[in-house]
C-alpha cells in the first residue's frame, strides 16, 4: 500500500513518507477504512488506505464517537 499510494485518501494531500513514523503527525500510516475495532480486516488490500496520522486519528475519533451511546433526557410532566 505504501508503494501504490502518495495521498492521504482523508485530506487527498501528499504524504510525506520519509518523515518518522511514530513522532510526526504527518507520517504515513495505514488507515482501515472499515476499523478493525468494528470488524474490519486487517489483511483486505481494499480496507487498507494510505492516511498522514493526525487525519488517521482525526477519523478515529469521530467514527469512535459516533458509536457511543447518547443520552437521554426526560422531563416530568409535575416539573412543567
Amino acid at each position: 500500500m505504501f508503494a501504490e499510494e502518495t495521498h492521504c485518501w482523508i485530506c487527498h494531500k501528499w504524504v510525506d513518507q520519509s518523515l518518522p513514523g511514530t513522532t510526526h503527525p504527518m507520517a504515513r500510516t495505514v488507515d482501515h477504512v472499515h476499523p478493525l475495532w468494528l470488524g474490519g480486516d486487517p489483511l483486505d488490500r481494499t480496507n487498507c488506505r494510505l492516511a498522514h496520522r493526525r487525519c488517521n486519528t482525526a477519523r478515529n475519533n469521530q467514527v469512535r464517537a459516533a458509536q457511543r451511546p447518547r443520552p437521554t433526557f426526560t422531563i416530568k410532566a409535575e416539573a412543567l
